[in-house]
């Protein structure tokens, strides 16, 4: 929708955001104040990520949080008319926008020119302030096509870019859900629609079905308040402690702020004891966003790898501890932040794409913990721990680079999952998943022996068996000191492409079972369907081409990576570009 007049991009503002006072606040009272939203009671914290990823996608301008961003737009919303604030995916589209404002700045500079040339024309710039002025819009222009940024009067005010717009919204397949999501974001961010949104108080007598209430709602519903055999005087203390919270952020007085919102912490549990959530777990949700959901320990994975690159390449044990102290901290806040996600969220962390993809990276170390016992006196000692430990890496910084994709969110499960499948074939699918990811690792550093001089060896005993069957001196093939690089690094493919084998079986047999009991059929050839069948295909394919290949290692290390591609192509271009029942995770 059009705006009143075109932005001024002489002269007009440079889109940087206002003064706050972001670094002299403590957000935790505020942050753990409880919000009913999208049918779920969670931290303001976890409300204000959700709903200023609509506006911001993943930047935080200026290393503000979503949650300071939120207040400010809903308190001081004209300090944010012009800022760079609004973020645009598709960089085709920005550099389409950007052009867009040229010609708007092109006619901006012609009028101004044509007003230096007037005889006394007052308020005219002068040649040396337009050349000023473009040297910034460009600037800015280049910060936009970097970071993403923009303003609204950009989108809404100027013509050029009104029309643009207006064009991508009619390629329903290319770019129409692009300028949708800036649709959503010029709404979300308007004042009225972030203060509806905070429905910080519970039901007066209600239930857990019955709607919160935002305080302006609160303040009007003495007669309920009676009902319920509430004191008027707790509204009213209710009503004075946000007005105070509202009036001091607009002040930027961050000691009465945080004191406001502390006595709401302490004031709306008061309004219906039995529904409102405890106050530990709305702190550690908020604490959880804050922590960006415990990504960054990809960082700690990173670092255990290469001292298990270093004990796996040069057999030094010392590497070896280190690698393994590394991995187990890494591991233990991995661990960590999957209890507190299932204690926050109310369940186990498996429903959505963000849960599956760190939730399986968690199970992989939880089987690498496991197969490392196995195999502590074999050669194939540490290569499971180096597995798990790249697989891990890899899932979280992808949590934590591509937050738009994975996002972690936490929202109700779709009505289809509140079954006892759920926690049966996804764990089993995503555990699985993760075992041929780790394969893919190991035959990465089998065709790496192989390209630096290795000979076509393989473990001629196979995996699994030869860590369990003995020979005449009561030793495993792999506990033998003569095997080669190349056996080890197929022997532990084997492994883990036998195990995975098992268990994408199982996998996509119980969820023929779950898809029988709820949609009335086994199998209705559903895109994730189709390619969780040809991921299986491939590892049949693998075990039969072992069977009779002569170069049994180079064909099973090509084809457990062929394996692993087909798996990330099923969980990334089918979840993300092709719809369907399987979307969601």
């Amino acid at each position: 929708m059009m705006g009143d007049g075109a932005p001024r991009l002489l002269d007009g503002p440079d889109g940087r955001l206002p003064r706050g006072f972001h670094d002299q606040i403590d957000m935790g009272e505020v942050g753990r104040i409880a919000v009913h939203a999208q049918g779920r009671v969670k931290s303001f914290e976890s409300h204000a990520t959700q709903i200023m990823q609509l506006v911001t996608g993943p930047r935080n301008p200026e290393g503000r949080s979503s949650l300071y961003t939120y207040m400010d737009i809903m308190v001081r919303p004209d300090g944010y008319r012009d800022a760079d604030i609004i973020f645009v995916k598709n960089k085709n589209i920005r550099a389409q926008i950007i052009r867009a404002l040229d010609r708007t700045l092109n006619d901006q500079v012609r009028d101004a020119s044509g007003q230096m040339g007037e005889v006394g024309g007052d308020g005219a710039l002068s040649g040396s302030e337009i050349d000023a002025a473009i040297d910034r819009f460009e600037e800015r222009m280049n910060r936009f096509l970097s970071v993403g940024l923009i303003s609204r009067p950009l989108l809404v005010d100027d013509l050029n870019v009104h029309r643009l717009l207006s064009q991508l919204r009619q390629d329903i397949i290319r770019t129409s859900s692009d300028v949708d999501e800036l649709d959503t974001a010029l709404h979300v961010m308007e004042p009225r629609f972030l203060r509806s949104s905070l429905r910080i108080v519970p039901p007066p007598g209600g239930g857990y079905e019955d709607p919160w209430l935002t305080v302006e709602e609160f303040a009007g519903q003495e007669e309920r308040i009676r009902e319920a055999g509430l004191d008027l005087e707790l509204r009213d203390d209710i009503v004075d402690a946000w007005r105070r919270l509202l009036l001091a952020w607009r002040d930027q007085d961050a000691g009465t702020v945080e004191s406001a919102a502390a006595d709401l912490n302490t004031l709306l549990p008061q309004v219906n004891t039995e529904i409102y959530p405890e106050a530990n777990r709305l702190a550690w949700e908020s604490w959880y966003f804050r922590a960006n959901n415990m990504t960054w320990v990809w960082v700690i994975y990173l670092l255990s790898i290469v001292f298990l690159m270093m004990a796996v390449i040069y057999r030094w044990n010392t590497a070896a501890w280190l690698g393994f102290g590394t991995f187990m901290i890494a591991f233990g806040l991995h661990t960590f932040a999957v209890l507190l996600r299932w204690y926050v969220a109310e369940r186990f962390p498996n429903s959505n794409m963000f849960e599956a993809v760190t939730t399986a990276a968690w199970f992989g170390g939880c089987g690498a913990l496991l197969l490392e016992a196995w195999v502590r006196r074999t050669s194939l000692r540490n290569l499971f721990f180096l597995g798990s430990a790249v697989s891990s890496m890899v899932a979280m910084m992808a949590a934590y680079y591509m937050p738009l994709h994975l996002n972690a969110n936490i929202s109700n499960m779709m009505p289809v999952l509140h079954d006892v499948w759920l926690y049966i074939h996804t764990n089993v699918i995503i555990f699985s998943y993760v075992l041929i990811f780790m394969a893919a690792v190991s035959s990465l550093l089998y065709l790496g022996w192989r390209m630096l001089g290795g000979g076509p060896d393989y473990a001629k005993i196979g995996g699994a068996a030869g860590v369990i069957q003995t020979t005449a001196d009561g030793k495993t093939y792999f506990e033998r000191a003569k095997t080669t690089a190349g056996q080890v690094f197929d022997g532990a493919t084997m492994v883990l492409v036998e195990l995975a084998f098992i268990l994408l079986w199982a996998g996509t047999v119980m969820g023929a079972i779950w898809a029988d009991h709820s949609w009335g059929r086994p199998w209705g050839w559903d895109p994730k369907e189709v390619f969780a069948l040809n991921t299986f295909i491939v590892f049949i394919v693998l075990l039969h081409v072992r069977l009779k290949a002569a170069d049994k290692g180079l064909w099973t290390a090509v084809l457990a990576i062929i394996g692993a591609i087909v798996m990330v192509f099923n969980w990334t271009v089918i979840n993300f570009v092709i719809s369907g029942l399987h979307s969601y995770a």
